[in-house]
């Protein structure tokens, strides 16, 4: 019964996606598919992770010309590692979501200098993702306060016969570090003991003000409605460390900024999403009449213009103009 209420329901597309100004944002796409109780996400977490060293310092040496990247993926089934952090980390705000499987790919590029060493890091997930949906008083609702998830802790994956830590900070330095094992143990010393070093980055909690909150828009021409949240500036953490008299910096950047579209009708109670008919109002396509009455107004004068040069054309050669017709 409960499918059958679902069925004649347009699937819905949410895209929440980062605008950030760096080169890599992080984007969460949702798609709502009523008919199946079912959500497929594909979320991108991206993470800058940089550590900042005196020029000619014993760090830039060994770190200047650095240039690796490694890309590693793995599939996993409810129960399993990987669906199984993805699954407490949503039922942590809606306990009827349910992880069917997760799909990861870990990509970790290290790029160094005389002064700095850049570690890009990105994981993306492909998971479906069952009991969204629920009946209210005949009303179909979508609850979506999980889209600020935040998985917290180590997270181990099997990614091609290697265990791999994909979450924390840490993690992505001590493994882009790996062919530099003096490296690695001096910034250990440093930052190894501070808070920045357990920080998770597959973190979207910046996402978690109420959706009602976020500045909704409808564009009936396209029938789609949209939420937009934005967070001024880029997120970032920073610590500071002195090894032989000189300074070090360790800093994580990312960028929170969002937005959700929603293709149909819906309206936002919290973080629940109430999906619906158009209003009595909008028209032709999901446009207001209105509309197609100033458009039409706009052709008739056209056409009245056009008729008017006719006439005058013709009015003035009409020799021309025939023999100008005979040609096409």
């Amino acid at each position: 019964m409960r499918n059958h209420k679902l069925l004649p329901l347009v699937a819905l597309v949410l895209a929440l996606v980062a605008v950030s100004p760096a080169a890599y944002a992080s984007t969460l796409t949702i798609t709502l598919n009523p008919s199946t109780n079912t959500a497929t996400v594909n979320a991108k977490s991206t993470t800058d992770l940089i550590l900042t060293y005196p020029v000619n310092s014993t760090l830039s040496h060994e770190l200047n010309g650095t240039d690796t990247s490694i890309t590693l993926s793995g599939s996993f089934h409810n129960d399993s590692p990987g669906a199984d952090a993805l699954q407490v980390s949503l039922e942590h705000v809606d306990h009827d979501i349910h992880v069917q499987n997760a799909n990861f790919t870990y990509t970790l590029t290290a790029n160094g200098n005389t002064t700095a060493l850049v570690v890009h890091k990105e994981v993306d997930i492909s998971a479906i993702v069952t009991g969204v949906f629920k009946v209210v008083n005949g009303t179909v609702q979508a609850n979506l306060g999980w889209k600020a998830f935040r998985i917290n802790g180590q997270l181990f994956l099997n990614l091609e016969d290697r265990t791999v830590e994909i979450n924390q900070v840490g993690s992505a330095f001590s493994f882009g570090l790996g062919d530099h094992p003096f490296v690695l143990n001096a910034v250990l010393g440093m930052f190894g003991s501070g808070s920045l070093w357990g920080q998770s980055t597959l973190d979207f909690s910046a996402l978690n003000s109420p959706l009602s909150t976020w500045t909704r828009n409808y564009d009936a021409s396209t029938n789609t409605t949209t939420y937009t949240k934005t967070v001024s500036g880029t997120a970032s953490l920073n610590e500071s460390a002195s090894f032989g008299g000189q300074a070090y910096t360790l800093s994580v950047r990312w960028d929170p900024s969002s937005q959700i579209a929603i293709q149909g009708y819906a309206t936002a109670s919290g973080d629940s999403l109430s999906i619906q008919p158009a209003p009595a109002g909008i028209g032709l396509a999901g446009v207001d009449p209105a509309v197609w009455a100033a458009a039409s107004a706009v052709v008739l004068v056209g056409l009245g213009s056009a008729f008017y040069l006719f006439r005058r054309s013709r009015a003035r050669t009409p020799s021309s103009w025939m023999s100008n017709l005979s040609t096409i």
